[in-house]
């Protein structure tokens, strides 16, 4: 038996980088997504449902490549959400002292988030994901998680924001919510959503900057690429699937949530109104909260753009909900006729008419995952009755308009919208 561990070991210190399709055991280096940790002693590691590593320790992280370089390529322990970041000083917010040193040791409950910047911001990937402005320059995030002891096979990979790392399943999922629903229209592309969802969303910064931090190969940097993605994911998911052709897509959108729900507890006022930043972050959460009966997820307390950008008042065209740009009532202009959307009370050159740009620019955005909700029984955990009646009175203006397909956010959103909407409350 003591030949077979030191054979074992033997072989973890010279075979290549374990990858996630490989099976849980020691190992001298784990890699993904071109990342590599390399470890003082062989550790076990395996993976979580989603294809994350996790590496029981405590366990010595040697050295990560591609190698850190000052204010390039960080990794940050447990990272904060709010307004400091430790990956690259190119991204508002850099704080060094956030930087994990290696060799480094990681401990039980902590997770290791790490980065490869690119040389230079504005040049694509071969893997930068569709809807990326390259605005940022991150070129991937990789997470890795110390654990105690090896998690059960279906484990949810914890939250890699903050200092709780809950232990989620997905055997205790709640299938039974997801509904059987006939398609009345051809689903969106299922690996490219897949896709979307496969890598970390870094996304736990405060405000618009965070666009920043959003990996080029990981996600869009925009909200309102990010929101059509949770829209159209969101019901796919609600259609019947008896082969089980959504369990991928499935299993990454409510790692989404859970993530996403770890960052508010880490900081709960980051995604706040402002122009097309922000939207989609709730539905994840929701959704996640709903399929693993989470009350902390299903009552989430946050700030979300869709909520702060949606309220009850008086339209100039007799509007009974009505949108705004940002909180800053000076800001909203939906009470005022288009003639007085320039001048006072607006400043600069955020006036109305950008204001109402932005409106129709979110619009598309918001009716699938306001359908999703609605199909899932989940406006009362939503608890922002005006964010549902702006999405019904954005339907219900020029429906009878050809453009009303893209005003839903496509093709399958208008036709599950066309098919379902009538019948729930």
């Amino acid at each position: 038996m003591r030949n077979a561990v030191a054979l074992a070991l033997a072989l973890a210190l010279v075979s290549p980088p374990l990858r996630a399709d490989s099976p849980a055991r020691p190992a001298a280096s784990v890699e993904q997504y071109g990342i590599t940790w390399t470890f003082a002693e062989p550790a076990r590691v395996g993976t979580f449902a989603n294809g994350d590593f996790w590496v029981v320790g405590p366990v010595t992280v040697r050295a990560v490549s591609p190698a850190p370089a000052p204010g390039r390529s960080g990794s940050v322990v447990n990272p904060p959400a709010g307004k400091k970041q430790g990956y690259d000083d190119r991204i508002h917010g850099y704080d060094a002292s956030l930087r994990a040193a290696f060799p480094l040791t990681l401990r039980p409950g902590q997770s290791l988030v790490s980065t490869h910047s690119v040389a230079k911001i504005g040049e694509r990937t071969a893997e930068t994901v569709k809807g990326q402005y390259c605005r940022g320059p991150l070129r991937t995030a990789v997470v890795l998680t110390c654990v105690k002891a090896a998690p059960p096979a279906d484990a949810f990979r914890p939250p890699y924001c903050g200092e709780a790392k809950p232990i989620f399943r997905v055997g205790q999922l709640r299938r039974d919510l997801l509904g059987k629903l006939e398609p009345p229209a051809p689903l969106p592309d299922r690996a490219l959503h897949e896709r979307f969802l496969q890598r970390v969303w870094l996304d736990h910064f405060h405000e618009w900057p965070g666009r920043m931090m959003h990996p080029l190969e990981n996600m869009p940097d925009y909200g309102r690429e990010i929101t059509h993605i949770v829209s159209r994911a969101g019901l796919m998911l609600l259609v019947d699937d008896p082969a089980k052709a959504n369990e991928t897509l499935l299993v990454r959108f409510v790692q989404l949530g859970i993530d996403l729900y770890g960052i508010t507890q880490s900081d709960n006022d980051l995604w706040r109104a402002n122009g097309g930043h922000h939207s989609g972050r709730k539905w994840p959460i929701l959704f996640a909260g709903l399929l693993l009966d989470h009350d902390g997820m299903k009552n989430v307390k946050a700030s979300f753009a869709e909520d702060q950008q949606t309220y009850y008042g008086k339209g100039w065209r007799g509007q009974k909900v009505l949108w705004r740009i940002n909180t800053n009532k000076l800001r909203e202009h939906e009470h005022l006729p288009p003639a007085r959307w320039t001048g006072p009370p607006f400043v600069g050159a955020n006036n109305g008419s950008k204001s109402e740009g932005y409106r129709t620019l979110n619009g598309p955005t918001w009716v699938g995952q306001a359908l999703a909700a609605r199909l899932m029984n989940a406006r009362k955990h939503w608890n922002h009755d005006a964010y549902f009646d702006y999405v019904d009175r954005w339907m219900a203006e020029d429906a009878e308009k050809a453009s009303n397909v893209a005003r839903s956010g496509g093709p399958f959103v208008h036709a599950m919208w066309a098919a379902y909407r009538k019948d729930r409350k």
